[in-house]
């Protein structure tokens, strides 16, 4: 966010779900971050839908976002990937999304280390 300052909806809902449902972070640091980072951010809407994603809002989200699934149906050739995380770029799009599944030479190969 730093480097852009905007993120497409949809992006912004997997990262609120990774972060609170699959890392516990707290939502009120998600808030934080992204109304400090978004060119576009809106204090209301931005509090409101991360008290949402963080189970304490009035119109709570009752489903988990899994960020591989979501990355394979946003980004099925992984070009936001290569973009974002240019680390992953040599790794073909069967598995630029979860690259600890990827055969270890093939991860040795695209310079990786896990």
């Amino acid at each position: 966010l730093w480097v852009w300052g905007w993120m497409p909806n949809y992006v912004r809902h997997v990262a609120a779900s990774f972060l609170v449902e699959h890392l516990r972070l707290d939502w009120r640091h998600g808030e934080a971050w992204f109304h400090d980072t978004l060119v576009d951010a809106d204090a209301a809407i931005n509090a409101f839908m991360w008290q949402n994603g963080g189970v304490s809002g009035v119109d709570q989200w009752n489903f988990v976002m899994h960020p591989v699934h979501a990355a394979k149906a946003c980004d099925p050739e992984g070009d936001y990937v290569r973009r974002w995380v240019p680390e992953l770029a040599m790794l073909p799009k069967e598995h630029i999304h979860a690259p600890w599944a990827a055969p270890g030479g093939m991860t040795a190969g695209a310079g990786i280390s896990l």
